[in-house]
């Protein structure tokens, strides 16, 4: 994919013979001190037996784009009739899409958005349930008639923070800046609520979002006790373009324009262009059984020419590559870094244990 004419300004990008990108900017839990992502929608052409030519798109950025998305509609003359989440960390502006698509069916994750409080408000309607498939497995059922044009894989091995009780719900229901501890503590509830632990851990997190150091040795200190939950992340691979999209079970790869829009204390601990995994690191936390490496096995297995992810900076791509041998090198090289190219799981496990975050349960 070509992606050098892609701009925050254009309505739409055309990066392949049928993939269109839209880009928009993002701040992670809509906090002024996260830096400033990107947060595309990949919009494929397809074709299936039963619905003809259509598009799907995969990527859930804010419903700002809706009318990109209908625009494009417009040009090419396909409608949009699936919409895929890239996983947990994208559902806050589900009900907007929801919305503006009433005749689209959606496959999102059946692992942590069921729990969360964007989850069961939009699940609870059941116009809305019954247009949303849920799938927790690495492959994915509702997607394999796709697979001739783009393939879809679920990591279900990472686990994340189960819903935090102050930080934004979604789109419509975000956090007031101007909340301060009382507001939160008196929020906490008696102790045999079942994610205190996790309600006081973002609580303190939020009161002190800027200060990463203070977040760090919190979350070293509450991790035991707090409540995760299993997250889902999808990745997609482009057949024709052998274009691998990679999501949050690596380190978003930040460009150093984005890491300029985060504060301060956030500048000073971020990395540019980081291509890692996020195995060892603290959330989201890496896979506790060898299932993870199976996984990534599978991907190894893939024909890749070109990597990037929904979030790097417009123009931009992660890796590019020869051939498949090239692939293989390069992405067993950034695996063996968290022992992920061991497919029996132990490498990992050792390195897991070697670190103080992330020891295994």
């Amino acid at each position: 994919m070509d992606f050098s004419k892609e701009s925050y300004d254009a309505t739409y990008t055309k990066v392949a013979e049928g993939v269109y990108v839209i880009s928009s900017t993002h701040r992670p839990h809509h906090k002024d001190s996260m830096p400033e992502l990107n947060n595309r929608a990949f919009l494929f052409a397809v074709e299936t037996k039963n619905d003809g030519k259509h598009l799907l798109m995969s990527g859930m950025p804010g419903s700002k784009v809706v009318d990109n998305v209908k625009q494009l509609e417009k040009d090419i003359g396909l409608a949009v009739k699936v919409i895929v989440t890239s996983g947990d960390f994208h559902h806050m502006s589900m009900k907007g899409w929801l919305d503006a698509f009433p005749d689209a069916t959606f496959v999102h994750s059946d692992l942590k958005f069921p729990t969360t409080r964007n989850g069961k408000e939009i699940l609870s309607n059941e116009a809305y349930k019954k247009r949303i498939v849920l799938e927790k497995g690495f492959e994915i059922p509702s997607l394999e008639k796709y697979s001739d044009t783009v393939r879809f894989f679920g990591f279900n091995q990472f686990f994340v923070y189960a819903d935090a009780p102050f930080m934004t719900a979604s789109e419509s229901n975000q956090t007031k800046k101007g909340q301060n501890i009382l507001a939160y503590m008196s929020k906490i509830g008696p102790c045999d609520q079942p994610f205190l632990a996790s309600k006081l851990l973002h609580t303190i997190q939020n009161i002190f979002y800027p200060e990463f150091m203070l977040k760090f040795l919190i979350h070293c200190l509450l991790r035991r006790l707090s409540s995760l939950s299993l997250m889902s992340i999808v990745w997609a691979y482009h057949v024709p373009t052998k274009q691998l999209l990679i999501e949050h079970n690596f380190m978003p790869y930040m460009h150093k324009k984005q890491i300029a829009k985060a504060s301060f204390v956030l500048r000073m601990m971020m990395k540019t262009n980081d291509f890692s995994s996020c195995a060892n690191e603290k959330m989201p936390n890496g896979p506790k059984s060898k299932e993870g490496c199976e996984q990534m096995a599978q991907i190894l297995a893939l024909d890749v020419r070109a990597i990037n992810d929904y979030h790097t900076y417009t123009g931009e791509q992660i890796r590019t590559y020869e051939s498949k041998d090239d692939f293989v090198k390069d992405f067993s090289g950034v695996l063996k870094k968290t022992g992920e190219d061991d497919p029996t799981g132990e490498k990992m496990f050792a390195k897991q244990n070697a670190s103080s975050m992330c020891t295994i349960l």
